[in-house]
């Protein structure tokens, strides 16, 4: 929850449902930069805040990670992304290759109007530096379209299945002398679409993605012709005005089922299984390691170990760590502390990361990095997984999977189809 009453003036606003409020945005706002962060499954679980961010009064689209830590000293909220390849600024891995569509490794904007939705109590709140902007918001109204129907007209990989398989197997071998414990392997898929490049369009797919899966982390951001559409199930760091720092890594994937038995056979299987719980556990204790080295000594602690949470596509394995911020870390601090999300990267972090770089070749950019905002004492950012990027009629999307000793290649394989799942199913790829 945002408390901006000292950076902006508020208003109490009559409760409107978050996503049709974000449409009517699509229709009407043009080309110019938006976010939208919503809580789809806001009853279920505890994030029940979305939000709104529109009329960008400054950006900080960068490449360097240096250059966001000063700025968050001057009790603003910035809205964006952190991409994956930050990491090399922060330890010496390979580099790799641009990707299909490049974007810049950081794009943050500070809004003019900020709308905050509390689900539970239906309460609409409105923080603004500029009447006539929220004004304008408000009269948006909904636009009757005949939507065409949007859906992949070409469709390619970094990996075939088989070299997919053939590279899983290198990596087995890799642990088996004793390089690491786990790394996370993702594969690429890109092509390009049927579609008329208007803002309205690129909305209609995120609303589809959150009928389709829906996640607690779903966000959509246009920025200036640049579409991220993603549906995150995962919390990868918030930190409260108090210090304290939670960080939720998920580990541990299911398919679900149409079959009631076998659905709830498969997510027994998750839960019992010591394959994933171990897998689980190496990330649970990688990420403890990294808010070791920012919290008060004695604070990191496990409040929750394999939880099984089921979602609409997928049943997932997920462990919550928290701890207290030393007050001498700004949150900046903190996030650099465990760029990149622990459960993208695998066990040892920095060799997995290694690994993977060199398997996969092409920058991930904006997947497993972070979508959310920023401010001087609040934080709040998923882990980008199941995510699209769009730019005019390109797209692209990613999906990995954690692979340790014990990984069965075919299975790993499967995992990947059962991930990207949602999104091809949008882009009606099958």
């Amino acid at each position: 929850m945002l408390n901006l009453s000292n950076k902006f003036q508020e208003q109490t606003l009559k409760w409107q449902n978050p996503l049709n409020f974000a449409k009517k945005i699509s229709d009407n706002y043009g080309d110019e930069s938006w976010i939208f962060l919503y809580s789809a499954l806001s009853e279920k679980v505890d994030n029940s805040f979305s939000y709104i961010a529109l009329f960008p009064k400054e950006e900080i689209i960068s490449e360097n990670f240096s250059e966001i830590a000063a700025v968050t000293k001057d009790h603003k909220i910035w809205f964006g992304y952190l991409s994956y390849e930050l990491g090399q600024q922060f330890e010496d891995l390979p580099k790799t290759q641009k990707s299909y569509i490049n974007l810049p490794k950081i794009w943050l904007i500070n809004f003019s109007v900020i709308l905050q939705f509390d689900h539970k109590k239906k309460k609409l709140m409105a923080f603004f530096d500029d009447q006539e902007n929220l004004e304008k918001a408000l009269k948006y109204r909904l636009k009757k379209k005949i939507q065409k129907e949007i859906k992949s007209r070409e469709f390619q990989s970094n990996f075939s299945d088989e070299t997919y398989l053939e590279e899983i197997s290198d990596i087995k071998k890799m642990i088996s002398e004793g390089n690491f414990y786990q790394t996370n392997l993702t594969r690429k898929f890109f092509g390009k679409l049927n579609i008329d490049k208007k803002s309205s369009s690129y909305f209609s797919l995120f609303s589809r993605l959150c009928k389709i899966s829906p996640a607690n982390y779903a966000a959509f951001l246009s920025l200036k012709k640049n579409y991220i559409i993603s549906a995150s199930p995962e919390l990868f760091l918030t930190i409260n005005n108090k210090g304290i720092v939670k960080s939720r890594p998920i580990k541990g994937t299911m398919p679900r089922s149409d079959d009631e038995k076998q659905d709830q056979k498969n997510k027994l299987e998750l839960k019992n299984s010591t394959k994933e719980r171990a897998e689980n556990l190496m990330i649970v204790d990688l990420v403890r390691n990294d808010l070791s080295r920012v919290c008060e000594a004695g604070t990191v602690e496990v409040k929750k170990l394999f939880d099984v949470t089921s979602y609409k596509t997928v049943h997932h394995m997920s462990s919550e760590v928290s701890g207290k911020v030393e007050d001498n870390f700004a949150m900046t601090d903190v996030i650099k502390a465990c760029f990149p999300a622990g459960s993208m990267t695998g066990a040892p972090k920095i060799k997995a990361m290694e690994v993977a770089a060199r398997k996969e070749g092409l920058n991930r950019g904006v997947y497993s990095g972070a979508i959310g905002f920023i401010g001087n004492d609040l934080v709040n950012l998923s882990v980008v997984i199941r995510t699209l990027i769009c730019r005019d009629d390109d797209f692209e999307f990613q999906v990995g999977g954690a692979i340790t000793f014990d990984s069965d290649e075919k299975k790993e394989l499967e995992e990947i189809f059962n991930k990207a799942r949602g999104i091809m199913k949008l882009l009606d790829v099958f």
